[in-house]
């Protein structure tokens, strides 16, 4: 997984987000004539180099993220997508997070908007970090399952739901009579559409789905099961260790050090996710080490009235 050669675990994080590859072709889930491609920022040589500058003098990354008020995924992933994109000397970040309002309501917001200077264009970026369960529905002897058979661990979002919002109204924003007020006042008269979806698809242990369309090959399925198919699956695996996942923690590759939950011996997690799951019936993400602390593999484990019993 990318970002696993750094020791401090936010540069790990800020490799991951900016330049792991994306989950979706983002040129496939809409209409041609839209011309929505994924982000064309590449790790180049200089950008290894950046972060490994970063790594060995992390201070100002971690001044960037202390700004944030809450832990939530998405807002911590935007903004490390902030830092990259403040601090690269081939582009101007422009705007992030810039609401467009008429009187009566706020339209939308804009993700990103930068200037890259190797393009000699202007970019509006959405940006997104999804986690979705295979859950079968409609899908039978088809080549690719349907995006509304992966939902969310809390079951509400869906990836058909998320594509469409992102495709039919996030970045159509630039299109909007209100948002024409704001980009030309920023200079913008020209906008490329770019949307970069970071994430995991994760098939049922059971009765696993082939994958999406637009899914990138470059990615591999990770799986779920529930609580009564663990045990058999930890016996099958035999990994050194094992740790719940924060879902702060949920963006690079985990490895066994301090700030990660206790590490968990096989036989202890079963009964400690089946605690659990007595108060609390969301999903848990887990960590698999090796012998050298790194992760090997990371899946879900739910509870066994999943989905139903999700909210």
């Amino acid at each position: 997984m990318s970002g696993d050669i750094y020791q401090t675990r936010e540069v790990r994080d800020l490799a991951w987000a900016c330049f792991s590859p994306p989950l979706l072709h983002s040129e496939s889930l809409a209409d041609v004539d839209q011309n929505i491609a994924n982000c064309a920022l590449i790790l180049t040589p200089a950008r290894q180099q950046w972060l490994r500058d970063v790594d060995r003098q992390p201070e100002a990354l971690h001044e960037h993220l202390s700004a944030l008020h809450n832990n939530r995924l998405g807002l911590y992933f935007e903004s490390l997508w902030h830092f990259f994109l403040q601090q690269d000397p081939q582009i101007d970040l422009l705007a992030h997070n810039l609401a467009v309002r008429t009187p009566q309501k706020t339209v939308g917001e804009f993700d990103c908007l930068y200037y890259c200077h190797l393009r000699q264009h202007h970019i509006h970026l959405e940006l997104a970090v999804k986690y979705y369960l295979s859950h079968r529905d409609k899908t039978t002897t088809q080549c690719s399952s349907h995006w509304n058979e992966w939902l969310g661990p809390n079951n509400r979002d869906n990836l058909h739901r998320k594509i469409h919002h992102l495709t039919q109204h996030q970045i159509q924003l630039g299109e909007h009579p209100a948002a024409q007020t704001v980009l030309n006042q920023l200079g913008i008269n020209d906008l490329r559409k770019e949307i970069e979806i970071k994430g995991y698809l994760f098939q049922s242990q059971t009765d696993p789905l082939p994958a999406p369309h637009a899914f990138n090959s470059k990615q591999t399925l990770s799986r779920w099961l529930d609580i009564d198919e663990l045990e058999p699956f930890l016996v099958a695996r035999r990994y050194s260790a094992y740790s719940i996942l924060e879902k702060t923690h949920w963006l690079a590759s985990a490895h066994s050090s301090p700030g990660y939950d206790e590490e968990i011996f096989a036989h202890a997690l079963s009964q400690q996710l089946s605690n659990g799951f007595r108060t609390d019936s969301r999903p848990r993400l887990i960590a698999a080490f090796g012998a050298d602390g790194r992760e090997c593999e990371r899946f879900f484990v739910t509870d066994r009235n999943w989905p139903s019993g999700s909210s």
